[in-house]
Order: structure tokens, then sequence, then C-alpha cells
């Protein structure tokens, strides 16, 4: 979710219910975070709010994803796992996330395969355990293409069957 987009609910809603909303997967604490990461301020006295206190054009600050500064769990590693540093200028941050995303959007549409609609499928409900990195990137990929979690893994499935088949 675009952090513009979470400022305007923040007006009528706390962050507290906007983090339990089911299109933002973060915790209260993860969403506070995240938003000072960006560059805002919660202000208490005056007239209370969040405003943006951060270097650079706020503008392109509320278009970049939430997620782009939200912090994993315990390991404090960012959500958007990027080996190389970004820069501090929070214009070139801007340019550099919204072309990893593309690139990542571009990337998981060349690896997924096609959605087979069906009707009438019996589905199995499973427990597995799953790496905690690859389970985030999984919730992302699944929100930035509105499917469900279980619908990217059932092709991602179907997809390495059909390879190991034709080996």
């Amino acid at each position: 979710m675009k952090i513009g987009k979470i400022l305007e609910l923040i007006i009528t809603d706390t962050p507290a219910n906007i983090a339990k909303r089911a299109d933002v997967h973060l915790s209260e604490k993860s969403l506070r975070k995240a938003l000072n990461k960006a560059g805002y301020e919660y202000r208490n006295s005056g007239e209370k709010g969040w405003y943006f206190v951060g270097d650079g054009d706020e503008e392109t600050v509320q278009e970049q994803l939430i997620y782009d500064f939200a912090t994993a769990g315990k390991a404090k590693a960012n959500v958007s796992t990027n080996v190389n540093k970004e820069p501090k200028d929070t214009n070139q941050r801007s340019n550099v996330g919204i072309k990893r995303g593309k690139e990542q959007v571009k990337q998981a549409n060349e690896q997924s395969a096609p959605t087979i609609e069906r009707t009438n499928v019996i589905r199995k409900r499973s427990s597995f355990d799953m790496d905690v990195e690859l389970m985030k990137e999984l919730k992302i990929q699944a929100i930035i293409h509105d499917r469900t979690v279980y619908e990217l893994v059932e092709n991602a499935v179907r997809h390495y069957l059909a390879e190991l088949k034709g080996k």
C-alpha cells in the first residue's frame, strides 16, 4: 500500500486499525516505524497528526510503498532485501525503489505460470514451514499482483512439477 493512501486513512482511523487491514500486512509498531523512516513524524502537541519532516519531495515519498520502509521482525532487515546500499537522497531512493519494484514485478510475471481458471477444484488444506523472508516476499508479490498467497504457491508448484515432468 502506498504511503499517501495510509496517510489518508490515518485521518479517519487509527494506525492500529489500519495495520489490521488485510491489505496492509504490518503491525501497528512496524507501520509507525515505517512512516518515521519515510520522513514523517507524529506530533502530539498543537494540531495532532503525521507531518512530513524528511528531506526531498513529499509527493514522491507518498507514491512509494510502505513496505520499502518497513522492517522485518527481529532481524531488523528491510522487507525489500537490497544488497546494495541505497543513496541517502530521498529522490534518488524513490527512483531506485520504483525501478526495483518494476523489475521485481516484471521478473515475477516472467517466472509465474499462467493462471489456470478452473471451476469445482477440490482443495486440500495443508500446513508447512517456510523461510520467513520467502513468506514475506510471497505476501508482497500477492499484494502487488492482487492474488492470494495460495494462488501463487499453487501456480508455482504446478509450474515446478511441469518442469520436472519435462526433464
